[in-house]
C-alpha cells in the first residue's frame, strides 16, 4: 500500500528562491551562494540576480551566502542585499531573518539581510521545511513518520 507521500499528486520537491542585489561603491561585491553544498554562484556580482533551486521535500536546508574580498579602504560601501528569500513561496526575509546567523570580520552578528562585511550569512533548518514552518507559526508539532 502506498503512503500519502508516494501518491502522484504530492510534489516531492520544494523550491528555494533568492533575489540578491549588489550595492556597488567603487567595486562590485564578490559573493558565493550555496544551497545544501550546491554552489549557485561564485564570483563578482554586478547586477541583481535571482536563483531558483529545488530540493527534496524531506531534506534539511542549509543556505550560505558569503561576501568576500571586500576592500574596506577602497570600496567601503560595497555590500550585498538579500532582497527576497522564499522557501516554497513562504517569505523568510525579513520576518524570519532572526533565524539566520551572520559571522563576519567585524563580529557584528545581528540578524540582517544586509551583508556589508566580509563573512558568511547562514540560514539553516535541521529538519524538513514544513515541520519547521508548522512550529514557528505556532501550530505545534507535526508527527514524524
Amino acid at each position: 500500500m502506498k503512503n500519502f507521500y508516494e501518491l502522484l499528486d504530492i510534489k516531492k520537491t520544494i523550491g528555494i528562491f533568492l533575489k540578491l542585489s549588489p550595492q556597488i561603491d567603487v567595486e562590485s561585491p564578490d559573493i558565493k551562494v550555496l544551497i545544501n553544498e550546491t554552489i549557485l554562484h561564485n564570483g563578482e556580482l554586478v547586477k541583481e540576480i535571482v536563483f531558483w533551486h529545488n530540493i527534496e521535500i524531506l531534506e534539511s536546508i542549509d543556505i550560505k551566502i558569503e561576501l568576500f574580498n571586500k576592500n574596506y579602504m577602497k570600496s567601503r560601501n560595497t555590500a550585498l542585499i538579500i532582497k527576497s528569500f522564499k522557501i516554497d513561496f513562504f517569505e523568510i526575509v525579513p520576518r524570519w531573518t532572526k533565524f539566520a546567523t551572520y559571522e563576519n570580520d567585524h563580529n557584528n552578528g545581528d540578524p540582517t539581510n544586509y551583508l556589508g562585511f566580509n563573512g558568511v550569512w547562514n540560514f539553516k533548518i535541521n529538519e524538513p521545511f514544513y515541520r519547521w514552518k508548522h512550529k514557528i507559526n505556532g501550530h505545534g508539532w507535526l508527527l514524524e513518520p
